[in-house]
């Protein structure tokens, strides 16, 4: 999908605490997560990313789901 295709994508907006590793960094960081789609999310917290890094995140009652940095801002 393009950039602009993922917006079509319907999201819903909550406010969850969630947990994030990310690749090659150590740890777990606490983040919030603002909104949530089938094609992502977008939370904000944690330590500063760069875009392309890959991450995993647990939802509550969804457990862990991999993913990779769209976007930063």
């Amino acid at each position: 999908m393009s950039g602009n295709e993922h917006r079509q994508i319907t999201r819903d907006s909550l406010f969850l605490l969630a947990d994030l590793r990310i690749d090659g960094v150590e740890g777990e960081h606490k983040v919030r997560v603002r909104n949530l789609s089938t094609g992502g999310l977008m939370a904000d917290g944690g330590p500063r990313l760069q875009r392309g890094s890959r991450v995993w995140i647990r939802l509550r009652n969804i457990g862990w789901i991999e993913g990779t940095i769209a976007w930063v801002q």
